[in-house]
């Protein structure tokens, strides 16, 4: 249960849907149960495109080209006593090269990314869960952009 006297934090997260034949690149960090869309968050007077180009380069050493937006998902957690609040904007990512026979090496030494074929998000428990239902509405061609979230709505 969220308790308001307890500490929180709000997180505005740019992340992206990055495909290469029927495959999508994820992130993982070691030790968690989860996997997530590669990107991070957003600084102070940086561009939300500006930043998942810094996070990718950062996290991957790779160039990326941002594409079109494709959606946000709302989500809220506790961990370790924090509760957690995010918004994740979502666009459509390419990186040079990419090959889903071969993993990107990390550049985070608590980070690794990893290929999985789309029809398994999840089996590799992608999160925020709503994710899922925005790259399988851009996979199957349904008109976006489109808004998710893990809040009930009232």
């Amino acid at each position: 249960m969220i308790r308001e006297e307890q500490p929180q934090k709000y997180h505005v997260l740019a992340r992206g849907v990055i495909l290469t034949d029927n495959h999508l690149l994820v992130a993982h960090c070691i030790g968690m149960d989860n996997t997530f869309l590669p990107g991070g968050h957003v600084e102070f007077h940086e561009s939300i495109r500006t930043s998942l180009y810094r996070e990718i380069n950062e996290e991957l050493g790779l160039i990326s080209e941002v594409g079109p937006y494709i959606g946000a998902v709302e989500a809220e957690h506790e961990d370790e006593g924090t509760y957690h609040q995010e918004i994740n904007h979502i666009f459509i990512t390419k990186l040079e090269n990419a090959d889903y026979r071969k993993n990107p090496e990390s550049k985070e030494s608590h980070l690794e990314f990893y290929w999985i074929p789309i029809n398994e998000m999840d089996r590799h428990n992608l999160l925020p869960q709503p994710m899922r239902k925005i790259i399988e509405n851009y996979i199957n061609d349904v008109e976006g952009p489109f808004f998710e979230s893990t809040f009930e709505e009232v």
